[in-house]
C-alpha cells in the first residue's frame, strides 16, 4: 500500500470553551517535520499536537493552523490573588525596614501588571479536549487525501515496474546473441592481426572465454530481477515504503549503468536507455511516497 505525503485537511468543533478551526497541509520531506501556528497560550500544547501527528504519520512536512474563537469569559483579565498578597506584603516590609515615606494605595498596585493574567493564557484540559476533536477531524481529511493520492501513485509505479520487467526480459533475450556476435568480431579481428603467424587456437579460445566472463551481464540482470520483485513486495506492504523504494531505485540505476557499459551492443544500449528513462519517472514519483 502506498500513501502520498501531499494532502490537506480541515476540521471544526464548537464546544463549551469556544469554537476551534484546524487546518493541516502536508508536503514531501525526508523526515517528519511540524510547523504549528498556534494562538497565544497554546504553545505549551504543541508537543501534544506533534505526538498526535506522529502516531498517524511517519514522514512529511506538516503546516498546522489553529484558529480559536473563545467563549465570552476568555480574554478577560484575571487577578492572581496569591501573588497580589505576596506583592503587598513585600512592599509593607520594604517600607518598614527602610522607614520609607509615602502611602501604599491602589495606584501603586495598579502599576504591577504581572498581578493580572489574561484568560487567553489559561488554556485548560477541557480546551485541549475540544480542540483535539477539530484536530482529529482535520487529520482524518488529510489522511484520506494522502491515501487517495497514494493509490494513484501506486498504480503509476506498478505500471512502470511492468514496463521495466518487459525491457529487462528483452535485454536478457538479446544478450546471448549479442555476446556471440561480439566474440565473433573479436575473433576475426585477432585473426586478421595474426595473419601469417602461428596462432594458438586454444589460447585464443581461452582469452575469449575470459573476455566473456568479464563482460557478462547475467549477474546484473539477476540483481535487477531481484530488485524489481522486492519493489513489488514493498507496494503490497503497509506504509511507509517510500524510502526503501527510493533505495532500490538507486541500486537499479547502478545496475543498469553497468549493463550499458558491459554489453557493447546497440540494441541492448537502447533498451537500457528506455529502462533508465522509466526508472527516472519512478524515482521522481517515489519522492512523494511516505
Amino acid at each position: 500500500m502506498v500513501r502520498s505525503m501531499t494532502g490537506y485537511g480541515r476540521g471544526e468543533y464548537e464546544g463549551a470553551t469556544g469554537s476551534y478551526l484546524v487546518e493541516v497541509a502536508s508536503t514531501n520531506h525526508r523526515y517528519l517535520e511540524l510547523k504549528a501556528r498556534l494562538p497565544r497560550g497554546w504553545t505549551a500544547f504543541e508537543p501534544r499536537v506533534r505526538e498526535v501527528i506522529t502516531r498517524r504519520f511517519r514522514r512529511g512536512h506538516f503546516d498546522l493552523f489553529l484558529v480559536e474563537r473563545a467563549d465570552g469569559t476568555r480574554g478577560e483579565p484575571v487577578l492572581d490573588w496569591g501573588l497580589a498578597e505576596r506583592y503587598l506584603e513585600g512592599i509593607r516590609q520594604l517600607k518598614k525596614r527602610f522607614r520609607l515615606p509615602g502611602r501604599i494605595d491602589i495606584q501603586l498596585l495598579a502599576g504591577a501588571r504581572e498581578l493580572f493574567q489574561s484568560r487567553d493564557s489559561l488554556i485548560t484540559e477541557e480546551c485541549w479536549e475540544e480542540m483535539r476533536k477539530a484536530l482529529d477531524s482535520a487529520l482524518d481529511g488529510l489522511e484520506e487525501m494522502r491515501n487517495r493520492e497514494g493509490r494513484a501513485l501506486e498504480e503509476q509505479i506498478r505500471e512502470g515496474l511492468e514496463t521495466m520487467w518487459g525491457l529487462l526480459g528483452s535485454i536478457r533475450s538479446r544478450w546471448p546473441r549479442a555476446r556471440d556476435e561480439h566474440q565473433q568480431r573479436i575473433r576475426e579481428r585477432i585473426e586478421q592481426m595474426m595473419e601469417g603467424s602461428s596462432l594458438d587456437g586454444l589460447r585464443l579460445e581461452q582469452e575469449l572465454s575470459l573476455w566473456a566472463e568479464r563482460w557478462d551481464i547475467t549477474e546484473e540482470c539477476i540483481r535487477l530481477e531481484s530488485h524489481l520483485r522486492r519493489a513489488q513486495e514493498f507496494l503490497d506492504q503497509d506504509p511507509p515504503c517510500g524510502r526503501p523504494l527510493d533505495f532500490l531505485f538507486q541500486e537499479m540505476h547502478r545496475e543498469a549503468n553497468t549493463i550499458s557499459s558491459k554489453a557493447s551492443d546497440a540494441m541492448i544500449s537502447h533498451q537500457v536507455i528506455e529502462f533508465k528513462t522509466e526508472l527516472e519517472k519512478l524515482r521522481e514519483q517515489v519522492q512523494n511516497v511516505e
